[in-house]
């Protein structure tokens, strides 16, 4: 017989420890005889190679037998292999020298590699095992689940819901200074096997790039709960995946001289089983399940449901601080890989499911920590980008973290911007194993371009419906967009309001609560005029609800919001004549805000265009000067640095000197800035409270809002930039109500009319009641029409604008058309038309959107010229119809008697 090859193995529980490669009999093995070795281990000795005959074999060391005499395997072509063992108890009397050993064959020895056995306090065995699933925290920073939470038969995973990032942990003991053996954490060899007759092992799979070693072992597997090994697998109650892992290690020997000795592995297994889940027997109660309300917003975005009758808000990964509501996500995404995002999303067919985004974007918390780090490769204020690439033609230049190359956000990708965000937001409401809700409930701004709704609407159904496991037919999801943010805050708030003792008199008086709905957020502010009413046996039958949210007039203003006003103080810095010198001379671009003008005169124009190097200057200045602090509170003061490291245009970096020079006078222009923004939207508050027609069937006037509260409206906050000291004082002033003070719900006097409502979480019966916020009001209000709560109901809207003429001496803005004023059918000429007096094709309409009579001049910034699409040389008498809430038609009679007609939208002026 030959012996061709063998090995030694030190086998463990679980796990083995032999040499790296073949040895021959010039070979010591030298292996690790732990003091913690476990009793039932074994010293394993295999062979292989050619024989004349069948043989028994025994192992014998130093020319004792030590093993049972076994048969060895002989095959037909007379190749052969056996396997011999010695048991623990005999192994601990052959440690510390070199030992001889054979292989006994007939009482012959056929001699092998030489064996040392080394005592050590060495622990071969993990010190701990840990398998966590941590897809949703590298994508949105989200909690990870432990190896309970996916062994749990009311959890694990849902089948049909793509590919899951597991993380492997193992933790060891260190190794005693003197030991002279050293084991290298990170892995050699990862093998992976799934231990069922249908399930198909290529169902995990192993990413070899995350191994990782030192004190921990760490890599990253992948379950794909879409292979199509697992599609019919799945019974009703749901089942185990068994999958063993295999873990290899390098184990190096301290050298010994005059010894050839190999080097060593270590190998270590553990089967876990993971529990699969099929979501189709729960369909029944998926739709039972309460309708989500979804406040898609500017700056955060906020979830609501109902569980057995609580409230609750949904997150989207973990804030970084107590300070931060875990309720309001950020709407912002991180771009990682912008090539990887596309063709993920663009690859979608109508059955596939949950799109590979890990290591491709991050977004809410986990993309808003990364934005003064890497701004280029972070998307804000997604869903304003719809309309600043329609309307306005902004189209961002992004530059992606990952590889670091540049793109423009035009349609097709702010379309897979939006559908990637709102996907994330669906699987952070659809947790993994758990509900998953067919009903969601969207709100929009009240001044919102038509396209880009329809563009948000579709998107986010599309996102949304990403995070629906596949064996959830598309036709169960319901995403609607239908509800206002302030008709939903309104729905909210309104209800709560008339149960409150404070409020009975006014319902008392009136019968109803009457509202105008401020709604100051972060990119937006809508206002909503409407009454909260008892239902007529009409809607209460078609609805099925009691009470009404009736809308009389919205309008609002799609560029006055606290992340505008935030911009507007940067680039008052930059500006700020003390500073505008350095900034110029050292070339440091800023981005300018869309609601500045381009400065056609500026010294130096190219620091105002479009850069990557101006948006990061854009974040550095916001968050080193904290200037998004400044606008709440006056007593907040802009923050002293002494320099400030800022992107040039050739994007370099230089430190900034100027910044700490005349703090007092950057500060009175901050303040008198914030006064003067805010306080326009307080006037068209005032101009939308007056034009609003209050009593059915009325119709709105031009009558100053002075009674606005012996109208019995009461003026409701919501946003979280309502919580502004400049909010309170610009109201008070455009009211013309001096004492006014804003009253919130844990307030010991009596309100006057301005209610921000807000009120702390608190627990009844053990469970958590909700608290409300000016922001989380929107979400859980659109949860109520969702619900049926409340039945929402749109009075013919009135006209949103102001529409007149330069009239007197000195000429001032004169009103003829007011806002509210219903709109009529254009087509027969007749009384319905207004009269404007005589006009020719070349004197402009003048148009607003708030109205203070014989105050408002040429020049008022707040007053917009448009000049109709008629003949210039035409003249004639000119009159106007409302068509729409944004439209008019224009009709004008020559003095023969002829007419010009052009229809004019006035919605575009204003975006």
């Amino acid at each position: 017989m030959r012996v061709d090859s063998f090995t030694y193995e030190l086998h463990g529980a679980d796990l083995v420890v032999h040499p790296d490669a073949p040895v021959d009999a010039l070979h010591t093995v030298r292996l690790p005889l732990p003091s913690a070795w476990p009793t039932t281990g074994r010293l394993v000795v295999r062979a292989s190679g050619v024989c004349e005959q069948p043989f028994e074999a025994a192992l014998a060391v130093d020319r004792v037998t030590l093993s049972a005499i076994v048969p060895a395997t002989v095959r037909d072509d007379l190749t052969f292999d056996v396997e011999l063992s010695v048991p623990f108890a005999a192994l601990s009397a052959l440690a510390g020298d070199p030992r001889r050993v054979d292989l006994l064959v007939a009482g012959r020895p056929l001699q092998l590699a030489r064996l040392q056995l080394v005592p050590t306090t060495l622990s071969l065995e993990p010190d701990s095992f840990e398998l966590r699933e941590a897809t949703d925290s590298i994508l949105v920073n989200a909690p990870e689940r432990q190896l309970f939470d996916l062994q749990n038969p009311e959890e694990g995973f849902w089948v049909g819901t793509g590919r899951w990032r597991l993380r492997l942990l193992v933790d060891w003991r260190r190794a005693p200074d003197d030991s002279p053996f050293s084991l290298d954490a990170r892995p050699a060899d990862v093998g992976l096997r799934v231990e069922h007759p249908t399930f198909s092992s290529e169902a995990v799979r192993e990413d070899p790039s995350r191994r990782a070693g030192g004190r921990r072992t760490y890599t990253e597997l992948y379950v794909d709960t879409s292979h199509p090994s697992l599609g019919e697998g799945v019974p009703p109650e749901g089942v185990d995946l068994p999958l063993r892992i295999a873990v290899s290690h390098p184990l190096s020997v301290a050298p010994v001289e005059g010894l050839d000795l190999p080097s060593l592995r270590l190998t270590w297994t553990r089967v876990v089983a993971l529990r699969l889940r099929d979501p189709r027997p729960s369909l029944p109660t998926f739709r039972r399940l309460s309708g989500v309300g979804i406040d898609f917003g500017t700056t955060a975005t906020v979830a609501a449901f109902t569980h057995q009758g609580y409230r609750s808000l949904m997150r989207l990964g973990s804030p970084p601080d107590a300070r931060t509501n875990p309720a309001e996500n950020p709407t912002v995404l991180l771009i990682e890989d912008h090539e990887r995002l596309w063709a993920e999303l663009s690859s979608r067919d109508a059955t596939r499911r949950f799109p590979d985004l890990l290591r491709v974007v991050q977004a809410s918390h986990a993309a808003r920590e990364k934005l003064s780090e890497f701004p280029n490769a972070v998307v804000t204020e997604i869903k304003s980008l719809p309309e600043r690439v329609f309307a306005l033609d902004q189209a961002p230049q992004l530059r992606d973290r990952e590889k670091k190359a540049d793109f423009l956000l035009d349609e097709p990708r702010v379309r897979m911007v939006v559908r990637a965000y709102a996907y994330l937001l669906g699987r952070a409401i659809n947790r993994p194993g758990q509900e998953v809700f067919l009903r969601y409930w969207l709100t929009y701004p009240a001044e919102f371009d038509e396209r880009a709704r329809a563009l948000l609407i579709e998107e986010i159904r599309a996102g949304i419906l990403l995070s629906i496991p596949e064996g959830i037919s598309a036709d169960e999801v319901s995403v609607q967009m239908q509800a206002t943010e302030p008709e939903a805050y309104a729905a909210e708030v309104c209800p709560e309001l008339a149960a409150h003792p404070a409020f009975a008199p006014l319902l008392e008086k009136f019968g109803e609560l009457r509202f105008a709905v401020f709604d100051f957020g972060g990119g937006t502010l809508d206002i909503a005029c409407g009454r909260y009413r008892p239902a007529t046996p009409e809607e209460e039958s078609a609805s099925g609800c009691t009470s009404v949210i009736e809308t009389l007039q919205v309008a609002g203003d799609d560029h006055l919001g606290g992340d505008y006003l935030t911009h507007e103080l940067v680039w008052l810095v930059h500006q700020h004549p003390e500073h505008l010198p350095e900034m110029e001379a050292r070339e440091v671009p800023m981005q300018r805000p869309v609601t500045i003008p381009e400065n056609k005169l500026a010294r130096s124009p190219q620091l105002y265009k479009r850069s990557l190097a101006a948006r990061q200057n854009k974040v550095r200045f916001q968050d080193a000067l904290a200037l998004e602090q400044v606008k709440f509170k006056r007593a907040n003061e802009m923050a002293r640095v002494d320099s400030l490291v800022a992107r040039r245009l050739d994007e370099s970096e230089v430190a900034l000197e100027s910044l700490k020079s005349d703090i007092p006078g950057v500060q009175k222009k901050l303040g008198t800035h914030l006064e003067e923004r805010v306080r326009d939207g307080a006037r068209q508050l005032a101009s939308m409270i007056a034009s609003t027609p209050w009593e059915p069937g009325a119709a709105g006037s031009l009558a100053p809002a002075s009674g606005w509260r012996e109208r019995g409206v009461v003026i409701l906050l919501a946003g979280n930039s309502s919580r502004s000291d400049y909010v309170e004082r610009a109201l008070a002033q455009a009211l013309d109500a001096p004492d006014l003070k804003v009253w919130t719900p844990t307030d010991d006097f009596a309100p006057q009319g301005v209610v921000r409502y807000e009120t702390p979480s608190r627990v009844e019966r053990g469970a958590e009641i909700l608290g409300v916020t000016p922001k989380t009001a929107v979400a859980l209000g659109a949860l109520r029409i969702a619900n049926r709560d409340v039945h929402l109901v749109r009075a013919a809207q009135g006209f949103s604008f102001f529409v007149g003429d330069l009239r007197g001496f000195p000429p001032k803005f004169t009103a003829l058309l007011p806002m509210g004023t219903l709109p009529q059918n254009p087509d027969p000429f007749g009384e319905h038309y207004l009269d404007f007096g005589p006009w020719n094709g070349q004197k402009p309409l003048r148009i607003a959107k708030e109205y203070e009579p014989g105050r408002m001049s040429a020049n008022d910034p707040r007053i917009i010229s448009v000049r109709p699409e008629i003949p210039p040389e035409a003249a004639g008498r000119l009159y106007l119809c409302p068509s729409s809430p944004t439209s008019v038609m224009v009709h004008l009679v020559l003095a023969d008697g002829a007419t010009v007609r052009a229809p004019l939208n006035l919605a575009p002026y204003f975006a």
